[in-house]
This record gives structure tokens, C-alpha cells and sequence, in this order.
């Protein structure tokens, strides 16, 4: 069935953006398939990011609490962010390029980290975390791009993931009543976690045995190695953990005692068929707030 494969051709190793000069160059080959993308598939699948943000803002905005510049609506943003400015990397692999996509991670966990930490706090609670998420931002940031290196900046984003999980698992044993409900929350917690670490895991694979990876892609041929693509995987599984996070904050930081149904609809897979399913404990009263003692 030769007509479903089509031969790659040779990279040409420049194209419209000119010779790459970012410091990392991923294993997708260089415009193999339009000289004006560098890498078309590592480009195309930050669309998830995307798509999932802009679900996110599209829910927020409805919201009586909300809006489209909310602070229930800054993480969203931060994710269409994410995916933005690492499509204009993968696009052109200029330095300039990769600098924006590394300091967009901190622009999507920061304002998710934020939110989670200043929801129920009083206003100088609220301005000493401000403070200090970017007083540490804002150095970290600043020395990643005038030192150029990679592992200040890898050590600050790994520790406010761990920082944000660990209080969205603290949310969860505070503020939902229902056991059964707790365990569920809890597994859309891991499975958004699960999905980090698995794309974490592809996107290993794509930089350290990349060879292995080519000469299998080449063998296939196109369009089936598309699907050997690792580093666009990476960004589909993280887009899909970013998004379980973010929601299921969103819904933490917003329950109310006695709330009606249907507080599913906007959220979409994987977090709506969670939530509807936590619904049909007892119309959402299941997870409720635990009453003050």
C-alpha cells in the first residue's frame, strides 16, 4: 500500500525564519514539510493549550463571579499563553523565541499557583503572595535569560507544580465532604498528573534517543510517522494535565454550600464527566463545604 506512504524528503536545514539558533533543537526535523515552520508538528499541537484556555475564558466569562480578565480567568489565559508562545518557538527555533516559551511556563503555573493561594485570604495576605510569587518570578527570569542556562529556572517551575498539587490535594481533604467524592477528585487529580509525567516521559525519549526515533519515522514514512512525534505528544499530554488542574481548582476555589446542578456544564473532557458523575452523588451536594466547627 505504497500510496498511503509517502517518502520524507531531505530537511533543508533553513527556511523563512532563518538558520535556528535556539539552544535546544528537538527531534522533529527542521522544515520538512513548509519552509515556513520550522517544526510542523511541534507547532501544530500547541493548539491544545489553546483550545483548552480558551475553553477555560469562554466558562469563566459566563460566570456571575467571573469575566474575561478575572482572576478565576488569569490561569486559562496563562495556558492560551503556553501554547502561543511555544508555537512562535517550535514555528521559528529562534533564541529569542525559546526564551518566550521557557518564561511562559511560569506565566501559566504562577497565576494557577496564585489563585490557589489568595482565593480566602485577607487583602495583605492576598498583596505579601503576590509579592513574593513574583519576587521570585521575576529573578528567576531574569537570570535564566541573561545567564542562559536552564536549571535555576527547571528547579523554580518543578518546585510551584509540587507546590500547586500538594495544595490542590489539600483543597480537596478540606472542602469535600463526601468520601466518595473526595476519591474522585482525587483520581482526576492523579490522571492530570499521570498525564505530565507521561508526556515528560515521551518527551525524553524524543531528545535522548532521537536517531532511534528518526530512522523509525523515516522507515514509516509520511503520514504515519506524525505519530512518532514525541514532542508533540508531550505537548498534548501536558496540555491535558494543564487543563485538569486548572479546572478542578477553578471548581475548589468556587464551591458554595447548597449549589445547584449542572456546575458541570463548560468544563470539557476530561474534567466534565467527573463532575456530572460527582452530581449524581446527590446534585452536587455531595461536595458540598465541610460546615465550620
Amino acid at each position: 500500500m505504497s500510496f498511503l506512504r509517502i517518502p520524507y524528503g531531505d530537511s533543508p536545514g533553513t527556511g523563512a525564519w532563518g538558520t535556528p539558533s535556539s539552544n535546544h533543537n528537538f527531534c522533529e526535523e527542521d522544515y520538512i514539510i513548509t519552509t515556513y515552520i520550522a517544526e510542523f508538528i511541534n507547532t501544530l499541537t500547541n493548539l491544545t493549550y489553546i483550545i483548552y484556555g480558551a475553553h477555560g475564558i469562554r466558562r469563566v466569562a459566563q460566570r456571575a463571579d467571573g469575566g474575561i480578565f478575572s482572576t478565576l480567568s488569569f490561569p486559562y489565559w496563562g495556558l492560551v499563553g503556553v501554547g502561543v508562545l511555544s508555537g512562535w518557538y517550535h514555528m521559528t527555533l529562534n533564541y529569542h523565541s525559546q526564551m518566550a516559551d521557557d518564561l511562559s511556563m511560569f506565566l501559566a503555573v504562577g497565576t494557577l499557583m496564585h489563585q490557589l493561594l489568595t482565593f480566602d485570604a485577607t487583602p495583605s495576605q492576598r498583596l505579601n503572595t503576590t509579592l513574593l510569587i513574583v519576587g521570585t518570578v521575576i529573578p528567576v527570569s531574569i537570570y535564566h535569560c541573561w545567564a542562559d542556562e536552564i536549571y535555576v529556572h527547571e528547579i523554580a517551575f518543578a518546585a510551584m507544580v509540587i507546590i500547586t498539587g500538594r495544595r490542590i490535594r489539600q483543597l480537596i481533604r478540606e472542602k469535600v465532604a463526601s468520601e466518595a467524592s473526595r476519591k474522585k477528585l482525587k483520581g482526576m487529580a492523579n490522571f492530570g498528573s499521570g498525564c505530565g509525567l507521561f508526556g515528560y516521559f515521551l518527551w525524553n525519549i524524543d531528545y535522548h534517543l532521537c536517531s532511534y526515533v528518526t530512522s523509525t519515522k523515516r522507515s514509516l514514512g509520511l503520514p504515519w510517522g506524525f505519530f512518532l512525534e514525541l514532542h508533540g505528544w508531550w505537548h498534548i499530554f501536558t496540555g491535558i494535565g494543564a487543563y485538569v488542574g486548572m479546572a478542578l481548582v477553578e471548581y475548589l476555589v468556587t464551591m458554595e454550600e447548597g449549589k445547584p446542578n449542572r456546575v458541570e456544564e463548560g468544563f470539557v473532557w476530561p474534567v466534565r464527566a467527573v463532575l456530572r458523575n460527582l452530581e449524581g452523588e446527590g446534585g452536587g451536594m455531595e461536595t458540598d463545604l465541610k460546615k465550620e466547627r
